[in-house]
């Protein structure tokens, strides 16, 4: 009986968790794409949050989605949304651009952003009136890009969620785009002693924006502060100006109060 208990229990689970993989055309790429449904209850429609990955790519071991992917998708799936994490490197031959390479830049990372937008509009399973967009690191640059009043989509976001982004040097994001004005809330979680990306530019750039630019900075919080556990490894990046070294590791405070932040922020938007 306890064994059946447990079988159970992991169906449950495995359930609530499963994704489905799908391809997502942008231009002549066909884009990778890791659906996760939400279960709800009478069919109904449910709200969806395109997530993008960090400059290190989302897939982890055999080549399926890493531990961030099912742990946020599951995170996600329990408030009813779907999720669709969006893979923009490997239909492109690329693993990595952490270090500055621009192999796959943010530019075209926001044109993903758009087609996999109107992928979901088109679902039946999706209210498109209820879209997010959620990012981390690269990809949470990238949610910034994506959210500038000038990127037009077939279903309008209500809001978007960057994890410890880049944000230039507060102005212009990097890119070269000091016009930049957020098209809709966006809310931004940042790691005080982040050395890979400076937190003081993203305080910046929410302190210029208005009310519709927001963001938490945490104390002791390193860049990947939402990761599992507590330890903190130095990486050494390749860059174009030579190697630097950067700190990246979970902080559980800080960890469990961001994703708290996530949960209420788009509860609100999906309202």
């Amino acid at each position: 009986m306890k064994l059946f208990f447990y079988c159970f229990l992991f169906f449950l689970t495995s359930l609530a968790n499963a994704q489905t993989h799908l391809k997502i055309k942008n231009g002549d790429v066909q884009l990778d794409g890791y659906f996760y449904a939400a279960q709800t209850a009478d069919g109904r429609k449910a709200p969806a949050i395109v997530a993008l990955h960090g400059c290190g790519g989302m897939l982890g071991s055999h080549d399926q989605p890493n531990m961030r992917s099912k742990n946020y998708a599951q995170l996600l799936n329990g408030q009813g949304w779907h999720v669709l994490f969006l893979d923009s490197f490997t239909s492109r031959g690329v693993k990595s651009v952490c270090g500055g390479n621009q192999q796959v830049t943010q530019a075209q990372r926001v044109t993903d952003v758009q087609a996999a937008i109107a992928f979901l509009a088109k679902r039946v399973d999706v209210d498109a009136d209820r879209l997010g967009i959620l990012g981390w690191s690269h990809g949470g640059s990238t949610t910034l890009l994506a959210n500038d009043k000038n990127v037009a989509y077939a279903a309008a976001p209500r809001a978007a969620f960057a994890y410890y982004p880049g944000c230039g040097n507060g102005i212009d994001l990097g890119v070269g785009r000091a016009d930049w004005q957020a098209a809709r809330p966006v809310l931004m979680q940042l790691g005080a002693v982040d050395d890979w990306t400076n937190p003081i530019f993203c305080q910046r750039l929410a302190a210029r924006s208005g009310m519709l630019v927001k963001q938490d900075t945490y104390a002791n919080a390193n860049h990947g502060f939402d990761s599992e556990g507590s330890t903190v490894i130095a990486i050494h990046l390749n860059t174009p100006r030579g190697v630097k070294t950067v700190h990246t590791g979970g902080e559980p405070v800080a960890k469990a109060a961001a994703q708290a932040k996530l949960i209420a922020f788009f509860k609100e938007h999906f309202k």
